[in-house]
């Protein structure tokens, strides 16, 4: 009984010893909205944005950029309408308004600088080396304006920086971000570096490229085709995928790091990041810019820009004129004109090849200052930050063990408890956020986030601090430990954290991963309070306040990461892949945002009085959440501001047999999926989707599912696109493909094919040999690059084709050795098709085209044009005399008419008649 009381007694002093060391959970309330403050605070410095100039105040600014004199250009410049490449509106109306807008600036330059302009014609070819959808980009007269600064006299530079915007926009788009805002930045930057007093030391050469949006193809005209580019030697590519905001620096070198020295010492608004870098170059972003065509093709090293900020309307009929602040205009110019003459006077172009340098670790603080060190210091930096941090904590075990007598055993069996406290917290609160958004996704409640982007918080970012404050807490509630005092237990855990970030930042350091000065940066903290509380020696309370003072750096930078993360990522999820989970994305960048900003945070929610309280307001936060999201609130989409996007196409088949008559032909609307939501939310909606489908086995049955797709790499979304039957599309200038001759040759048992081709100008080529047959030769490029995607066993090559001023027919020829191993391909060569995009063509839509259009809600951004494929029709003199329709019938059957067709010769060899078909099935 004595024993039993004694017991008791000690229970109760060990918890009144606790109570003395918790606070009051009005503390942690308060933490709460000094963290939400400082985000807040970072959002207004991140929304705020320099004064735009007016034209009245050149005359006290003479060396500065004027944003109003650049709207005014955007306005023109986007008044015409789409520039789609090929167009009457991009290749006369925007090349004529760039002609007269450079002359302009010639004529009134100093008297120091010469500016000269050229408009390229080009014709080329490229191979675009992607993964899973390679392709043989090809061009005939597509125009670029280029225009330079040289001093007035003496000899002309050996040396140039480049500067790169396109002016063709997608279709149905005015494109005023995407890039008429670069274009006229750089129309000003023209304006202004022509009228400085004094010669640059090197020249500067502006490319205005008029075929970006079809593969890069205008910047690769530049590098491959123009004299100019032999002399640069590093360029400044800028582009947009949003409408307003700051512009950002997401690309630099690679590996010449000096650039980012001069962005740093020159650029009155900095904003950049490798964490961007990295994300983009992993394929996260689903686009391309000009920057890979400079730095993998022209060999060059440069910067990227681009606005990224909310992206919604990209890429739609609402990036318009109107919705570019002027101030987004001027930061993006005193950007790009202090960069441009700090460059253009740099000693390092002299000799570019000698300063090849190794990447770089790169982010702005706040957009105030620049933080930059080469990649190697970074390994430096991390490794020896986390044998100092180690150090530290180390010690201040050490002192913990002296003041309360703990033995070496006991402190390290509760050094790695509390490591596995806090590790499973993390694994607990990062497994409740990703089997949240696989529900919500499997319910049909995905991307509820689209518009409401605080539901983020509440869904993802919630239940992971929900997890993160109650493991420490049950620990520290329940598991008694009569040797630690309650705060002494707490810092044992925000050392766990600090273990396991250092483990992080060395894993990432080990694989080159630059994004890991995320790490650097929360461990550098905690490592200098740590070591400040280890010179004060306060065992209670004081160490609180020194942990909060230290966190409020972080939380701040991680504010702004977040803000940059969700702004550039969650407008993509409407433009993504059908198939994937957005939710998973989403919530894994909200669990990352919750670890770095609450990291070293939660721990201390154990020494609330009535912690169930705090944690339970995180609860009802979370539940708050769930109710808007299943909500009208919830609904991803809204009109004109963050629209659903659809991509509908009229398209027309004609399949062909061997002999050259009709196996089939229809017409179909084609929606090709852009997110989570199609066509779901219109199915009810649109009265003529009761009649939509699946494509089914149609990929199977035809090459490149006898779609006409724009790009290959819409065949990755084949199983998630809808069709329906429709009447037959109007094509205003129909495709002419004719096979026009081949020839065998003996000598390498070569049979070459030409064919003539007129039509549109966006079109591309489906080829594929039969089993046994290999591609050899072709006039697309000097040689045959690899196969992408297979199809039932055979090599497939897509060739795409885009003709600017130049609309005259396009020859082109194939070469094939061997010969076909299927009995039912008997003298086969290979499939081809012929693809026609009308694009810019939404004048010829028939009217059951535009009721069918017309039926999709106010909040679907809908782009609308025909496109045509046709399998090869062989020529009238080549069709066997006798011969009709041969019936799509048993393999014996169509070997029997193969042996009428393969009886036709050319200089006594045997033609192969090609044909895209399928084989007959058994």
């Amino acid at each position: 009984m004595a024993e039993t009381t004694s017991e008791q007694e000690l229970i109760t002093k060990d918890e009144s010893r606790q109570d003395r060391e918790k606070i009051s959970t009005w503390w942690f309330v308060g933490i709460t909205g000094v963290a939400v403050g400082i985000y807040l605070l970072v959002y207004w410095n991140w929304v705020s944005m320099p004064t735009a100039l007016r034209r009245a105040d050149e005359a006290r600014h003479p060396e500065r950029f004027i944003a109003e004199v650049a709207k005014q250009h955007l306005f023109e410049m986007s008044n015409v309408g789409p520039r789609v490449a090929g167009s009457y509106a991009n290749e006369v109306l925007t090349v004529g308004f760039l002609r007269r807008v450079i002359e302009e600036v010639a004529a009134n330059a100093h008297p120091a600088q010469r500016v000269e302009i050229e408009v390229q014609r080009a014709t080329g070819d490229m191979f675009l080396d992607y993964t899973n959808y390679p392709q043989t980009s090809v061009y005939r007269g597509i125009q670029n304006v280029v225009a330079r600064i040289v001093p007035a006299t003496g000899p002309d530079p050996d040396n140039y920086l480049m500067l790169g915007s396109h002016f063709d926009s997608v279709p149905q788009s005015p494109g005023a971000g995407d890039d008429g805002t670069m274009s006229v930045v750089m129309l000003e930057v023209l304006r202004k570096v022509s009228q400085l007093p004094e010669p640059l030391a090197h020249g500067l050469v502006f490319v205005f490229n008029g075929c970006e949006e079809n593969t890069l193809q205008g910047s690769h005209a530049f590098v491959a085709h123009h004299r100019w580019f032999q002399k640069v030697r590093a360029f400044i590519n800028m582009d947009v995928a949003a409408n307003g905001g700051r512009d950002i620096m997401f690309q630099a070198g690679p590996k010449y790091s000096f650039l980012m020295e001069y962005y740093r010492d020159n650029v009155p608004h900095p904003y950049c990041t490798a964490v961007a870098e990295e994300l983009f170059q992993a394929d996260l972003v689903p686009s391309e810019t000009d920057f890979y065509v400079y730095s993998k093709f022209g060999k060059v090293p440069g910067m990227d820009f681009a606005h990224s900020t909310w992206g919604y309307l990209y890429h739609t009929a609402y990036d318009a004129y109107d919705t570019i602040p002027n101030e987004t205009l001027q930061h993006t110019g005193d950007n790009v004109l202090a960069l441009t003459k700090a460059l253009a006077n740099a000693d390092e172009l002299y000799a570019i090849g000698e300063h090849e340098g190794s990447k770089a670790v790169f982010f702005d603080f706040l957009n105030w200052f620049l933080v930059y060190y080469p990649l190697w210091a970074s390994i430096l930096l991390n490794l020896g930050l986390s044998a100092v941090a180690l150090a530290a904590i180390g010690v201040s075990l050490w002192l913990t063990m002296r003041r309360t007598k703990a033995s070496l055993r006991s402190m390290s069996i509760q050094c790695l408890v509390s490591v596995g406290v806090i590790l499973l917290s993390i694994v607990v609160g990062v497994g409740l956020s990703l089997v949240l958004g696989i529900i919500l996704n499997a319910v049909g409640s995905s991307m509820s986030w689209f518009t409401q982007t605080w539901l983020i918080f509440g869904l993802y970012i919630t239940p992971y601090l929900i997890a993160t404050s109650t493991g420490p807490f049950l620990f520290t509630r329940f598991v008694r430990n009569d040797q630690l005092p309650l705060q002494a237990r707490v810092q044992l855990l925000l050392h766990a954290t600090c273990l396991i970030y250092i483990i992080i930042l060395i894993v990432l350091t080990a694989m080159s991963i630059r994004s890991g000065y995320l790490f650097t940066l929360a461990i550098l903290f905690y490592t200098v309070t740590t070591l400040v509380n280890l010179l004060l020696q306060h065992t209670t309370n004081y160490w609180i306040y020194v942990h909060l003072i230290g966190q409020i750096i972080p939380i701040a930078y991680y504010s702004s990461i977040s803000l940059t993360s969700f702004a550039t990522f969650i407008p993509m999820q409407g433009r993504g892949n059908a198939g994937s989970n957005p939710e998973l994305l989403i919530g894994l960048f909200g669990v990352l945002i919750g670890l770095l900003i609450t990291g070293f945070l939660t721990p201390l929610v154990a020494l609330a009085r009535k912690a169930y309280l705090f944690i339970g307001l995180q609860v009802v936060f979370f539940v708050v959440s769930i109710i808007v999201m299943v909500t009208a609130a919830g609904f991803p989409f809204r009109a004109h501001v963050t629209p659903q996007r659809y991509y509908v196409y009229h398209i027309e088949r004609n399949f062909y047999h061997r002999n050259g008559t009709l196996r089939r032909s229809e017409s179909k609307f084609y929606l090709h999926p852009q997110d989570r939501h199609t066509p779901d939310l219109i199915m009810d909606e649109v009265p003529e989707m009761a009649r939509a489908t699946q494509l089914g086995d149609e990929c199977d049955r035809e090459l490149y599912c006898g779609i006409p797709f724009y790009q290959n790499s819409h065949h990755g979304q084949r199983e998630n696109a809808w069709w329906l039957p429709a009447g037959k599309p109007n094509f205003p200038q129909p495709v002419d493909f004719r096979h026009t001759g081949s020839q065998y040759d003996p000598g390498t048992n070569a049979t070459t094919f030409r064919f003539r081709v007129t039509g549109t100008d966006h079109m591309s080529f489906y080829v594929s040999p039969v089993y046994g047959v290999r591609l050899v030769g072709w006039s697309f490029s000097d040689a045959i690059p690899r196969s992408g995607r297979s199809w039932n066993g055979q090599d497939v090559h897509y060739i795409n084709f885009v003709h600017g001023i130049d609309d005259s027919a396009y020859e082109f020829s194939i070469t094939t050795q061997g010969s076909a191993l299927k009995p039912w391909e008997e003298d086969w060569h290979f499939y081809l098709s012929v693809v026609a995009q009308y694009m810019h063509h939404e004048e010829y839509r028939t009217e059951e085209f535009r009721t069918f259009i017309g039926h999709f809600p106010d909040y679907a951004h809908v782009v609308a044009y025909p496109a045509y494929l046709e399998t090869l029709r062989p020529p009238l003199d080549y069709r066997p005399i006798g011969v009709e329709d041969i019936p799509y019938r048993q393999r014996d059957e169509w070997k029997s008419a193969s042996t009428v067709v393969q009886s036709i010769t050319t200089g006594g060899q045997p033609l192969g008649v090609i044909l895209s078909g399928n084989p007959p099935r058994s």
